[in-house]
């Protein structure tokens, strides 16, 4: 069934069920809801009341999903790129996502190198453009294995759900808004971080995301 475009507010009705559902795993209880938009999510057989609990249909749950990877590539967008409070970047990624459109989603992804978890660390859901490691070229964000040797870049986010590696990589400094220069790639890649180096194999190096170049 295609269904309409659904206003902001809808939008954001369903990526609170999404997170409540997919992530927290609780039930989804029809009478904490408006029942109007209840109604029109229902219209739209995005979701469908079942013995009192609000059940996401499968276009639903898509195009929930849709609508939580919009919000998480904005908050990367405006932390990364934008440099934006940390302690606005969830509010105003609330406003920002919603103009994030189609190709527009898919351009924003790219530049920032397919991230895959938002700047607190939650799940982007991969969109067409990472299934097909779309790779652009002037890309402001990448792994640092794809820089090259003697390149000096900015660390903008480290990617990684192990908390071991995560724990290395702080201790060598490899923290966002830190300077570094690839030394070397091979056997390991050397990292000059201030006045000191270190060497790190290429898992772990890959898990450091910097800023390239310039706006």
């Amino acid at each position: 069934m295609q269904h309409q475009t659904i206003d902001d507010e809808l939008e954001e009705i369903l990526e609170n069920m999404w997170v409540l559902a997919e992530e927290k795993r609780v039930p989804l209880i029809a009478e904490t809801y408006d029942q109007g938009q209840l109604r029109e999510l229902s219209g739209q057989d995005l979701v469908r009341v079942q013995d009192g609990e609000v059940i996401l249909t499968d276009e639903g749950r898509r195009e929930a999903e849709k609508c939580i990877r919009r919000h998480r590539l904005a908050e990367r967008l405006l932390s990364d790129i934008l440099q934006s409070p940390q302690e606005q970047v969830h509010s105003s990624g609330c406003k920002f996502e919603h103009g994030l459109r189609h190709e527009l989603e898919e351009r924003v992804c790219t530049m920032l190198g397919h991230p895959g978890v938002c700047p607190h660390g939650k799940p982007i859901p991969k969109g067409r453009c990472c299934r097909k490691s779309v790779r652009e070229s002037g890309q402001l964000l990448a792994p640092l294995t794809e820089v090259s040797k003697g390149e000096t870049t900015t660390v903008a986010y480290l990617q990684s759900t192990d908390n071991a590696d995560m724990r290395k990589l702080m201790s060598i400094g490899a923290l966002p808004g830190t300077s570094i220069t690839l030394k070397q790639r091979f056997p390991s890649y050397h990292l000059e971080i201030g006045n000191a180096m270190f060497a790190v194999d290429k898992e772990l190096a890959g898990q450091i995301h910097v800023r390239r170049g310039s706006l």
